[in-house]
């Protein structure tokens, strides 16, 4: 993959690419239309211009996604590619939509090739082959914003390991209007040659099951098609299903691996058979229910076994999670437990007390769904009040003991816990009476529902709605309905609440700056359209003022680089120049906070704002010296003195070294950034004199500014020059030059000292 070009590289391909795009009947070249492979070649071909107009949009999309590899999707190329696609797109006469079949060479548009051996092939159909798209849909509604997102996600899916998809990348975006449809990419699981047994149980379920009534629509528990089987050809079975694959494998276990990859998860690690009988335990369970019956008590008699070889943490999580809520509950989970041997049933069992919502009634009527043997059923019932008694009822605990246990558990099933997941299937397996304690806990609840701030439970709401939703359009109805309610808080002075509002939303910016760029720039543009000319106004007064200027630090902090543009109007507003006076110092002061804005709006402001933030970029220190040393080449000598003294106060070698650019260059302020020069620490300086006077051709046009540095280097006792000295010193024989002469002395003098 070739590096992101810079943007010192995009003015030359810019207007070569205009050039090449300028001319829809000169710049793109449409290939003759030519049966699709395998198509009938007398078929209608499409009409010569339609042909034509999807062949120039397809061409011209290609270049876009060429340009997306190449530069950043900020440069000013890909805006242009985009727009030139989009044109193209408009000008194509369909009625709703584009539809585009993908072969590993071409396109298939209407049963014909396009973009064989053409840009076409190289930039967007072997992309779309690698991301295993087999159809492409473009609707006519579809926005530049839609084209780029497809342009970004196409390359990136290049470079993603998982099994993340073009499709599920575009929807993550929002984009509905360009909609891939995916390749199927089945899943192969080998089974090999059944003996003839198992072959004659296949054969036989299979027609219990064919002379069957049907009940209903066919309901799949995978895709169809997801999965293929691979059997010895001498098997003889011309169809397999999930019920037919589960008396083929004999190991429980090998069917839930085979069910999860169904699913495109590929099991790994040392525990993944064991996580994968966790995972599909219910579907295992189902597929054998369905079974005949004894054959159906010999799987789950496997099954059981399969379960009691688990890790005893891992059977433990799930017989509370799985099996025993599936027994209450009457489903095929709970048929596994009547094959465990009576130790391990009753201990099983014994999981519902650990619940401590479950009385021993629950283990009993448990116990009684089983529909075990009567002799059986009582000696499992003994041994369960055998552990009971040894491991202490809860009635025999202290009074209230059960009830605040019960209480303790109701409050984990509840408790929401963003680090890690969490299952409610527990909680649908008892039934929760309401006593006296339970209705006083939910008038309290109550209570504390009306005594909710609304304000702050709306903008938590619409915080959450911003961050789960990927299309900006939503993102921005939401962000309206959040200023109003920023504007609530402002109204009635609660500046803490509207600083913790905003600063969320600053957060939630920087965690979608790389998945979301366009989200995120609706979030900035909503926080700084809160502060118009009376509020920032209000906030610089606040500021100047002691009982104020808490709460207007803690509101410059929240919004950060939000607030630049409504400083920078108030800089180029002459109306409100006798009431900002302060403003210039403020913003130095909180430069590290909104220089990241403050850098955005250079060349979107007046002169008297672009002084004022060049000045601030200077406190805000490294990082912005490129953003201040564009501004030394302004035709404002103001601006250029300001930017000289900006680098001076940055101070690193990246800013000495653009100081020493403009002198080395002869710029009009060249004495300007001579003073400058001798601002940084002294080792920058040092640094750029050693640079500066060892440039022979330097010295030889400019005699007059070698001469001045070194008598300022003679004044700051700058050292470490001996050796550029030396070789000026030969200069004194060219005496048909004084100037030189002159400087030859000047270096001799210094060197001397």
């Amino acid at each position: 993959m070739p590096p992101k070009a810079t943007n010192g590289d995009y003015k030359a391909d810019l207007e070569g690419y205009r050039t090449a795009v300028r001319s829809a009947s000169g710049s793109v070249r449409v290939p003759a239309p030519r049966p699709a492979a395998g198509s009938d070649a007398g078929a209608a071909q499409p009409r010569g211009d339609g042909f034509a107009a999807t062949a120039e949009f397809l061409q011209l999309l290609a270049r876009a996604i060429r340009q997306f590899h190449i530069y950043p999707p900020t440069s000013p190329l890909c805006s242009e590619a985009i727009a030139a696609s989009c044109r193209a797109f408009g000008a194509i006469e369909r009625q709703e939509r584009l539809l585009l079949r993908i072969t590993p060479r071409e396109l298939i548009v209407d049963e014909t090739g396009l973009g064989a051996e053409t840009i076409v092939e190289q930039e967007l159909v072997r992309r779309l082959h690698r991301a295993h798209v087999a159809v492409l849909e473009i609707e006519h509604a579809a926005s530049p914003r839609d084209f780029a997102r497809f342009c970004t996600d196409l390359i990136r899916c290049d470079d993603i390991a998982d099994k993340t998809t073009l499709a599920g990348l575009l929807v993550e975006h929002g984009v509905d209007t360009i909609v891939p449809r995916m390749a199927r990419r089945p899943e192969v699981l080998d089974v090999g040659a059944p003996p003839a047994p198992v072959r004659d149980l296949v054969d036989h379920d299979q027609k219990r099951r064919r002379a069957a009534p049907a009940v209903g629509p066919v309901d799949y528990l995978y895709p169809p098609e997801k999965g293929w089987v691979r059997l010895d050809p001498t098997a003889g079975l011309e169809t397999v299903s999930l019920v037919d694959l589960a008396v083929l494998v004999d190991d429980p276990v090998d069917i839930a691996t085979m069910l999860l990859r169904l699913t495109d998860d590929d099991p790994a690690g040392p525990d993944a058979r064991d996580r994968a009988l966790e995972q599909k335990f219910t579907d295992v369970a189902m597929l054998f229910a369905a079974l005949d019956g004894h054959l159906a008590r010999t799987m789950f008699a496997r099954l059981a076994r399969a379960v009691l070889a688990i890790d005893a943490d891992r059977r433990a999580a799930l017989l509370r999670r799985t099996i025993l809520p599936g027994l209450l509950d009457g489903r095929a989970d709970g048929a596994v437990l009547r094959d465990f041997p009576d130790e391990d049933l009753a201990e099983s069992l014994c999981l519902l007390l650990e619940l401590e919502t479950a009385a021993p009634e629950v283990v009993t009527a448990a116990l009684n769904r089983l529909d075990l043997p009567a002799d059986r059923c009582q000696t499992v019932a003994s041994l369960v009040d055998q552990r009971l008694q040894s491991g202490g009822a809860p009635t025999e605990a202290a009074p209230g003991a059960h009830d605040q246990g019960a209480y303790r558990y109701a409050r984990r099933l509840v408790e929401i816990d963003t680090t890690r997941e969490k299952s409610f299937a527990e909680f649908a397996a008892f039934d929760l009476s309401i006593d006296g304690q339970t209705a006083n806990v939910i008038a309290h609840a109550r209570r504390t529902i009306e005594g909710t701030d609304p304000a702050l439970v709306q903008l938590d709401c619409l915080w959450r709605l911003v961050r789960l939703e990927p299309s900006p359009a939503a993102v921005s109805t939401f962000l309206h309905r959040a200023l109003a309610l920023f504007s609530e808080l402002d109204r009635a002075a609660r500046w803490p609440d509207l600083a913790a509002a905003a600063a969320r939303y600053r957060r939630l910016a920087g965690e979608l700056q790389a998945a979301r760029p366009d989200v995120v720039e609706a979030i900035d543009t909503a926080l700084a359209a809160h502060w118009n000319r009376t509020r920032t106004l209000a906030l610089l007064a606040r500021y100047e003022s002691d009982d104020g200027r808490k709460a207007a630090a803690l509101l410059l902090d929240a919004f950060g680089p939000s607030l630049a543009p409504p400083l920078a109007a108030l800089l180029d507003d002459a109306a409100c120049q006798a009431s900002t006076g302060s403003l210039l110092p403020l913003m130095c002061e909180r430069a590290a906070v909104l220089a990241p804005g403050l850098a955005v709006q250079l060349g979107r402001c007046g002169p008297t704002a672009t002084r004022a933030i060049v000045r601030v970029l200077g406190f805000a220190g490294a990082g912005y010296e490129v953003a201040v040393a564009e501004h030394l080449t302004s035709h404002d000598e103001q601006t250029v003195r300001a930017a000289l003294r900006a680098l001076a106060h940055i101070g690193t070698a990246r800013a000495a070294a653009l100081v020493a650019f403009q002198i080395q260059n002869g710029s009009p302020l060249a004495r300007a950034a001579e003073e400058a020069l001798w601002h940084f620490p002294p080792g920058q300086t040092t640094a750029q004199l050693r640079d500066l006077l060892g440039r022979r051709d330097f010295v030889i046009q400019n005699p007059d500014i070698a001469v001045r540095l070194i008598d300022r280097a003679s004044q700051a006792g700058a050292g470490d020059l001996d050796a550029v000295l030396g070789d000026l010193e030969a200069l004194r024989f060219r005496v048909w030059n004084p100037e030189l002469v002159r400087v030859a002395f000047k270096a001799r003098g210094l060197r001397s000292r």
